[in-house]
Parts: C-alpha cells; sequence; structure tokens
C-alpha cells in the first residue's frame, strides 16, 4: 500500500476494504497513520481483529480522506496525527471529525521521548553502569536536547507561519552546535537557512525568530520537532557520556545511537503501559466510546 495515493484513491481503498470486512467480519476500523514508521508502531497496540492500520504521506491527505469519507457517510474510519505547529498556531484546524492526536506532545517522536522507553533502551545499553546514573543521564541528555531543539525550533516555526518554503533537511547539527559549551550558533544556523531563498536574509530570519520568542516564551516542549531532538541527542550524546561517566563512548558502542538507529531503538522500547499515561491513549477511548462498536486498541493488553 503506497502512502503517496491521492485522497480519494484512499476513500475508495476504504470502502472496498469496509465492504470486504463486513462480509468477513475483521478489520472494519479503518486508521490513517502519517507513514510507516508510525504503521508500524501502532501494530503493537492495535486490536488485529478489529483494525486496520494504512500508512498516508502527510497530514493533508488524512485530513482530505477523512473529509470525503464523512461525506459518503462511511463509518469507523479515523486518522491519527501529529499535531506539529498546529498545536500552537493552528489547535482549531485539528478540531476535526474522527481526527486523534496527542494535545501535548506535538510529534511522535516526543511522545515516546516522554516517557521511561529511553531509560529502559540505556540501562540495558550501558549494563555495567550504576543504573541511577544512567538514569541521572538520561535526564541530562533529554534536557539538553530538547533545550536545543526549541531554540532551533523557532525557525521551524517561523518557516511554519510565514510559509517561506524553506528545507531543513540539510541542517548537520554538529555544524551549529558547540558540543562543549551546548550552545546554538543561530547566527550560522539563519545563514544556512538563508542561502536556499535569494529574497531571505539571515540578518531577517534572526530578526524574525526574535519576535517570535517574544511571542512564544521558550520552555515549551510545542517548539520541538522529535526528529531534531534526536539528532541533537546524537550529536552531543559522546561529549555527556564523558562528563557524566568520565570516560569517552566506547567506540563499539557509537553506532547505536547515531540518530536512525536511535529512532529505532527508542520505538522498540516503547511499552503500551508508557501510552497510556497519554492524551492521544484518552482521545482514542473517547473516539472508541463515541463510535461503538469499532475499535482502535487491543483491549488485551
Amino acid at each position: 500500500m503506497s502512502p503517496e495515493r491521492s485522497p480519494q484513491a484512499i476513500a475508495n481503498i476504504i470502502c472496498t476494504h469496509q465492504i470486504y470486512s463486513r462480509i468477513y467480519g475483521e478489520g472494519e476500523t479503518f486508521v490513517m497513520v502519517e507513514g510507516k514508521t508510525d504503521q508500524v508502531l501502532w501494530e503493537e497496540f492495535r486490536s488485529k481483529e478489529d483494525c486496520t492500520i494504512y500508512p498516508v504521506k502527510g497530514k493533508s491527505r488524512i485530513l482530505a480522506t477523512l473529509d470525503i469519507t464523512k461525506k459518503s457517510g462511511n463509518r469507523g474510519v479515523a486518522g491519527i496525527v501529529d499535531g506539529d505547529y498546529w498545536l500552537i498556531t493552528q489547535a482549531e484546524a485539528l478540531g476535526v471529525d474522527n481526527l486523534l492526536y496527542d494535545n501535548c506532545y506535538p510529534d511522535m517522536e516526543l511522545m515516546l521521548l516522554s516517557s521511561d522507553a529511553l531509560k529502559k533502551f540505556l540501562r540495558n545499553s550501558f549494563y555495567n553502569y550504576d543504573i541511577e546514573q544512567v538514569h541521572e543521564f538520561v535526564e541530562t541528555m533529554k534536557h539538553e536536547s530538547q533545550r536545543l531543539a526549541m531554540e532551533f525550533g523557532y525557525f521551524r516555526l517561523l518557516n511554519h507561519i510565514k510559509d517561506y518554503g524553506i528545507k531543513f533537511e540539510g541542517i548537520d547539527f554538529s555544524e551549529v552546535i558547540d558540543r562543549d559549551t551546548l550552545e546554538l550558533d543561530r547566527e550560522w544556523v539563519a545563514k544556512r537557512l538563508a542561502e536556499q531563498k535569494t529574497w531571505i536574509s539571515s540578518e531577517g530570519l534572526l530578526s524574525e525568530a526574535d519576535e517570535l520568542q517574544a511571542k512564544y516564551p521558550p520552555e515549551n516542549i510545542q517548539l520541538c520537532c522529535g526528529k531534531d531532538v534526536i539528532s541533537i541527542m546524537s550529536t552531543i550524546l559522546p561529549n555527556l557520556f564523558k562528563a557524566e561517566f568520565d570516560e569517552d563512548l566506547p567506540d563499539n558502542m557509537k553506532p547505536m545511537f547515531h540518530d536512525r538507529q536511535l529512532s529505532i531503538s527508542l520505538r522498540s522500547a516503547y511499552e503500551y503501559m508508557y501510552f497510556k499515561d497519554t492524551s492521544l491513549f484518552d482521545c482514542i477511548q473517547l473516539w472508541e466510546s463515541a463510535n461503538a462498536p469499532y475499535k482502535i486498541l487491543n483491549p488485551e493488553i
């Protein structure tokens, strides 16, 4: 199943799926999620008999598909999405029937990081070290990574509000973060981002980002992008490890903390009991109550 299909094509798939489900009596609830990694995570939590998880590329496709299925009278259809910066600037746009999201954490990565999954992964990885010291190290690493991601997040928020079309994938955090002082070089970030658009200056970006900081105070997790937090964590982890344990991170362990591998390990360590503490869990339960007999979550976990 391709996440590139149009909303109408996805709506057609949903209709066919539900007709088939009524005949054979299984998998009738149809839930769209934002991509394959979300599908893999939800595989652990979905009701296997009652719910199909379908990956779709982008929130806008999910919203458009929900609109089509609502007009067609399809029941048992929902979308689980990341609130992203909409939580700050367009919360009302998320108030769509059958759209499910966490109202505290802007994306799945941050929801995972809010749990004890990282502690579980690292205490198993650093099994020769004192457990409480490992846990303290995790808290320090999370705090510093999120602090830096919040600061960087003002540039992402600016791009979201002004629709500048700036791409952030090319930013290498090892170039813009001083790993000794743990400070973000905002001027260098602005310069790198401004290179993409001839009509944007780095000084202009910095000024606009400063204005946003006055309007949206820091220390707000919703300023973060979870992928940034994990990438920053991967960047600063060796230095923080050295500071905490007074030795270098072993060479054979370094590949475990590349950002992609760190994301995989975090998802693998995430447990259902962590998920039950989120507002997304509450949101899904409310949806199930309002849409009985349709089910999303596995009631046996």
